[in-house]
């Protein structure tokens, strides 16, 4: 008991391990999609504003309509190009975000160029020569926060905008160039609460970063990441991802702040496993406790239950080997203490019934020997009748030797014949005995005539002494008040599957309410040759043997005819259903 009682603890101090851990993880799921959430549009604001300064330049605006004239004229002067950087000086300075941009450049590809620098004084001149140097600037690039890159006139690093211009014709005519400062991202992370073991990730299109320190930095070469199925994030913007980097794999929450600029969260393993050692402390104690508990209960229901069920098994075992008296040391105050008093009652009443059992066995040796002092051997009875055969044929009283011949079967096959279904030709041959000793007691007044159709028909089962009943009933209420009569027995079948054996006599007849009576459960039962066989008896057996379509059924006139039929089930039929059944 004690070892199930630790099973179940430990088993439920799993589960709420794992239901504790669930939420405690999906906690910091969403506090982290939160927090990301939250930083992420602050900085899509900021990269909004510096799109819109790129595309100041690339669209149609005053300033998209100078540089079209600067650059598509052969005839365009300094004051065209002076025109062109103090529109984009001008909108270069309302822009809300302008201290993110680094350096902004549009350039034809064919030597000239505008540049709008942001730190002058920090960083190389500019020049035909080495604007090229810029990475990612070529005539058809057009690349959109896709990666981080070091700036070659100075020592900071960007993020670029690529947009190409359009001129009058809708060709291309140059590019806008725009390098962002990552600080775009950083500032915004400085106050950002991120646990120790945790990192933040950058991704730029298809490039990683890592975010530390204020400071972007590539990650690791043996950077990977799959999809976390075990949770669901709350926003459907949000992605649970397993990344696995320096060979260990952390959970990360990713939220996009725009197209291909998406921010990523690793959780913390501190965050995650601190409830593990309050778990194990738990565990332990519930354990502890447990044990405790299992022994007092333990202790308890040997007292109250285990003891008394042996002292009840030592008292039945008592009884088995035959003693009989009354333990009142078994009766306590208590639901087993009910159970020693229906002991102690049933071994009194064992006592009592092996003395009436004692009375009985005497009482019927007493009767089984005056039985014996009445009885009269069948064998001698058949003997006798026997003799009274031969003595009649002997002095040539055929009728008396011909009715004691089909008297002594009649006695024979009740006697010694105990089953229950009969093949319609034996209850025949039974039928002709019993007809033979009633056409003797009537004469001639009454006969009888039996149609068979088919032979085949005479292998039907049919339930024993279910004929002469009907024969009784036909001479006994049908012929003999009318004097005399003939009685037709007719075998023949009926539909496809069934049997039809029909007792019809030109007696009295009965009327409708008599049929009705005789069938019902209150008809009397015959009291010729087999009692208890009436007409009621032949329909249940019937109906019992071989279910509720067949049976007994009666049609009459009165004065006329009495006609009885029996429904029987066909040979093949029957042998199937006794098949089935064994």
């Amino acid at each position: 008991m004690t070892i199930f009682a630790l099973l179940i603890a430990i088993l439920l101090s799993f589960f709420s391990y794992e239901m504790i851990s669930y939420f405690q993880r999906k906690t910091a799921i969403q506090a982290t999609e939160f927090n990301l959430q939250l930083i992420s549009h602050i900085i899509e604001q900021d990269l909004l504003n510096l799109y819109a300064l790129a595309m100041v330049c690339s669209t149609n605006s005053g300033t998209n309509a100078l540089l079209t004239n600067y650059f598509e004229s052969t005839q365009a002067s300094a004051k065209d190009a002076v025109d062109v950087f103090t529109s984009m000086q001008e909108a270069f300075r309302v822009n809300p975000s302008n201290a993110y941009a680094r350096r902004l450049i549009v350039t034809d590809h064919q030597g000239k160029f505008i540049q709008v620098d942001n730190a002058g004084g920090l960083s190389s001149s500019l020049n035909v020569h080495n604007i090229n140097d810029l990475p990612g600037l070529a005539v058809d690039a057009a690349e959109v926060w896709d990666r981080v890159v070091r700036d070659p006139f100075s020592i900071s690093d960007g993020i670029p905008i690529i947009w190409p211009i359009y001129g009058t014709g809708a060709s291309r005519i140059g590019t806008v160039y725009l390098l962002v400062n990552t600080s775009v991202i950083t500032d915004k992370l400085k106050g950002y609460a991120l646990p120790a073991d945790s990192r933040l990730l950058l991704s730029l299109g298809d490039s990683r970063y890592q975010i530390m320190d204020g400071k972007v930095s590539p990650v690791a070469a043996d950077y990977s990441e799959s999809a976390y199925k075990k949770d669901t994030p709350t926003g459907a913007q949000t992605v649970l991802s397993v990344i696995k980097t320096d060979g260990e794999e952390r959970i990360a929450v990713s939220y996009p702040v725009r197209k291909g600029v998406t921010l990523t969260q690793t959780l913390s393993d501190k965050q995650l496993a601190k409830i593990f050692n309050i778990w194990i402390v738990i565990a332990v104690s519930v354990c502890i406790l447990v044990i405790i508990l299992s022994g007092i209960i333990t202790l308890y229901l040997t007292r109250t239950i285990s003891l008394p069920v042996e002292k009840l098994k030592k008292r039945m075992d008592k009884i088995a080997q035959g003693y009989f008296s009354v333990d009142r040391n078994i009766e306590w105050n208590s639901e087993l203490g009910d159970v020693g008093r229906g002991i102690n009652r049933l071994s009194q009443d064992i006592v009592v019934l092996m003395e009436s059992r004692v009375a009985d066995v005497k009482q019927k040796q007493e009767l089984e020997y005056r039985m014996l002092q009445n009885q009269i051997s069948p064998h001698f009875l058949y003997n006798t009748l026997n003799s009274v055969k031969w003595m009649a044929t002997i002095q040539n009283a055929t009728g008396i030797a011909e009715m004691v011949t089909s008297l002594s079967r009649l006695l024979r096959s009740i006697s010694k014949d105990i089953r229950k279904v009969v093949l319609l030709k034996d209850e025949l041959n039974l039928l002709d005995d019993y007809f033979v000793i009633q056409k003797y007691r009537y004469g001639s007044t009454i006969t009888m005539e039996v149609k068979i159709q088919d032979e085949a028909l005479l292998i039907a089962q049919i339930p024993r002494f279910s004929l002469q009943p009907l024969v009784e009933n036909a001479i006994f209420h049908g012929v003999e008040p009318k004097g005399r009569g003939h009685i037709i027995i007719t075998v023949s079948p009926s539909g496809s599957s069934d049997i039809m054996v029909t007792i019809e006599d030109n007696g009295v007849g009965m009327a409708e309410e008599q049929i009705a009576s005789i069938l019902s459960d209150e008809a009397v039962e015959g009291n010729g040759l087999l009692k208890n066989l009436g007409l009621r008896s032949v329909n249940e057996r019937l109906r019992l043997a071989f279910g509720d379509k067949y049976g007994l059924s009666i049609d009459s006139k009165p004065g006329l005819y009495t006609r009885m039929s029996i429904l029987l089930p066909s040979p093949i039929k029957e042998q199937i259903r006794i098949s089935s059944k064994e």
